[in-house]
């Protein structure tokens, strides 16, 4: 009996049409009412293969997921039925069936070194190297992106001014003034309250250090936080710091040096006005040397500062940022420094755009708030476990990414792309963490099409996936010159919320696409 209704399961379940069939019965439409984008997708739904039935249940999570969430969207909240057009409109929708929340959800009463701080590199600096430009827009920009940690290269200017420039770069530098009143006007908003930290970069004598002091305190006034360095307290979580500003201090390089002894990170300070001193409530390190190169190129091996590194950024603060270098490709792995517990990997907008997608993907995480808290092997490995991220890895969850279809690119991207014939376009997908989880596969090619439809599921055995980052990329194939950009997304494996979810895409510099989306599914086993 068992048996039979078995095979009568999946023969009801493998009805052609079955799908489509389903999804005009519950929202009450018709072939002519349904969407050209939705009739592709009941099509790919209908002939799912991963196991039986599988594409019929996914419509029916589909169904209960937006009859339960109906009330709480107000376009669909006073409709009495909801029909074919309501059901396209939010499969599609970026907003309404979005990949992750959009919630802060972690945990924000630990001490600040618990968690990875979004962290900017010259912050102040726009355009290439070579052309670039000083202004206040990018630390806007930055601000508004969830960064929260800006850095200001101070010099003096003048008689007895400062301003804020590249040290050789002499194209109009900034008035430090005018920096602090950009960061005080835009470093909060009601649903972006945790703390902001200015890293000041300086060689200043000690009358500048002074007027840098009134500057701040004119500017900021209460809002400074002041932490003595040598208290045995711990330091305050961002939840007890929100609105308020942290001033840091970056020695000039040469007072900074490594040495291979246990921390593997010696400081020097020089003399400095004793205001300007206690001003700075916020104290991190920047490894040199060899720990610099251990910690952010691509390392295979574990080495002697593994151990010490996890045990420093258990109470203490750890910065790094890519090595200075001739070569514009200069290897620089962020997830290398989040494996040992770093709080604030530091890129600049110059930086390649590869870094820069994964520095975006890592704060999408926790609603993007720009504070992510380490995973829990971070914080409590001891002497007997530490964490490894290259010895004995045991996968602890698989992920199975479907890419169904996409849509929009003649909105995005036409001028670019298509001007001629229609696109060829492919995905990319890849996992960016511990070496042994870190894998690219690429979708099939979909030859003249604007909306493509691939169907394709992709696995990803994954040893620490709160460390794993998703990256998802669209290229229109070339035959004799380089693959096409389309747009690209990368989100925290973490916080994928399971299901058929609508993923916006953004581009090279992690502005959002006006309407370019993909239609994928994340499941875990």
């Amino acid at each position: 009996m068992v048996n039979m209704r078995k095979k009568f399961e999946m023969k009801r379940a493998n009805q052609p049409d079955r799908v489509p069939n389903f999804f005009r019965n519950k929202f009450h439409g018709y072939d002519d009412d349904m969407p050209e984008s939705l009739h592709r997708f009941t099509k790919l739904l209908d002939i799912e293969k991963d196991e039986d039935g599988a594409g019929l249940m996914a419509a029916e999570e589909i169904a209960k997921e937006l009859k339960s969430r109906k009330c709480d969207i107000p376009k669909f909240r006073n409709l009495m039925i909801l029909e074919l057009p309501q059901l396209n409109e939010f499969l599609f929708s970026t907003e309404l069936n979005p990949p992750i929340g959009d919630k802060v959800d972690h945990d924000m009463s630990a001490p600040l070194w618990h968690y990875f701080i979004h962290t900017s590199l010259k912050s102040y600096f726009t355009g290439n190297v070579l052309f670039g430009r000083y202004s206040i827009e990018p630390i806007i920009d930055a601000l508004k992106q969830g960064v929260r940690v800006v850095e200001l290269d101070l010099l003096p200017f003048g008689k007895d001014g400062i301003c804020v420039r590249r040290k050789w770069n002499f194209e109009k530098p900034l008035e430090l003034q005018d920096c602090l009143d950009a960061i005080k006007e835009h470093a909060f908003t009601p649903t972006r309250s945790f703390p902001v930290i200015i890293t000041l970069k300086d060689s200043l004598k000690p009358d500048l250090q002074s007027k840098v002091t009134q500057m701040i305190g004119q500017t900021f006034d209460n809002m400074v936080y002041h932490h003595d360095p040598h208290s045995l307290e711990e330091f305050p979580s961002p939840a007890q710091l929100k609105n308020k500003i942290l001033i840091s201090r970056r020695p000039p390089k040469e007072l900074l040096y490594a040495n291979d002894d246990e921390d593997g990170v010696e400081i020097r300070q020089e003399s400095t006005d004793q205001n300007y001193q206690s001003v700075v409530g916020f104290h991190a390190v920047e490894p040199r040397g060899m720990l610099q190169k251990a910690l952010t190129d691509n390392v295979q091996q574990p080495g002697w500062y593994e151990r010490d590194v996890i045990s420093f950024t258990q109470n203490r603060f750890l910065r790094t940022r890519p090595k200075k270098s001739k070569l514009s490709n200069t290897p620089y792995k962020p997830q290398r420094a989040w494996m040992h517990g770093a709080q604030m990997i530091a890129l600049s907008r110059q930086d390649d755009k590869e870094k820069l997608w994964l520095m975006q993907g890592m704060f999408r995480a926790n609603g993007g708030c720009g504070y992510v808290k380490k995973p829990n092997f971070l914080l409590n490995a001891g002497s007997s476990g530490v964490f490894y991220p290259t010895e004995n890895p045991v996968v602890v969850k698989t992920l199975k990414v479907k890419i169904y279809m996409g849509d929009d690119w003649d909105d995005d991207f036409k001028k670019r792309i298509g001007r001629l014939f229609k696109p060829d376009l492919y995905v990319r997908i890849s996992i960016a963490g511990v070496p042994h989880d870190e894998k690219i596969v690429k979708t099939k090619v979909k030859k003249n099409e604007w909306t493509p439809t691939w169907g394709e599921e992709f696995t990803f055995p994954l040893t620490y996936p709160d460390l794993a980052l998703l990256s998802l990329e669209v290229y229109d194939y070339e035959v004799s010159t380089t693959d096409e950009f389309c747009g690209q997304t990368c989100l925290p494996v973490s916080e994928l919320i399971k299901g058929i979810r609508a993923v916006p895409l953004y581009d090279e510099r992690g502005k959002a696409c006006s309407k370019s989306m993909l239609l994928t599914r994340f499941n875990w086993s």
